[in-house]
C-alpha cells in the first residue's frame, strides 16, 4: 500500500488507473499515476515532480524525466526521498538546488 503521508488527492485517471498527488511543505509535490495501459509492467507507478504552480518540472535533482517503479516499496522510497529533499531545499520553479 502506498503511503498517505503528504497525500493531497487521489482520483481515477483517464487510462483506467489512479492519479495520486503528494504536496510538501514548500509547495512542491509529486504526481503519481498507475494504469495497466501506461507501462510494460502492469500497475507500475510513474512519478513526476510538480512545481508549486502544479506544473511538471524536470529541473530538480530528483529526476529529469518521470520515474517508473515496479513495486510499492520502491514508490514509497521515492516519495520519502522527495519529502526529505523538499524539506531541506527551498527551490523555485525552473531552478533546483543540489
Amino acid at each position: 500500500m502506498l503511503t498517505n503521508k503528504n497525500l493531497e488527492s487521489e482520483n481515477p485517471n483517464e487510462i483506467g488507473g489512479i492519479n495520486r498527488v503528494y504536496r510538501f511543505s514548500n509547495g512542491w509535490g509529486l504526481s503519481l499515476i498507475n494504469s495497466p495501459m501506461a507501462h510494460a509492467y502492469k500497475y507500475a507507478w510513474e512519478a513526476a515532480v510538480l512545481n508549486p504552480d502544479g506544473n511538471l518540472d524536470y529541473s530538480t535533482i530528483l529526476t529529469q524525466d518521470v520515474e517508473v517503479f515496479r513495486t510499492e516499496v520502491e514508490t514509497n522510497a521515492f516519495i520519502e526521498k522527495a519529502r526529505k529533499y523538499f524539506e531541506k531545499n527551498v527551490v523555485r520553479a525552473g531552478t533546483s538546488k543540489a
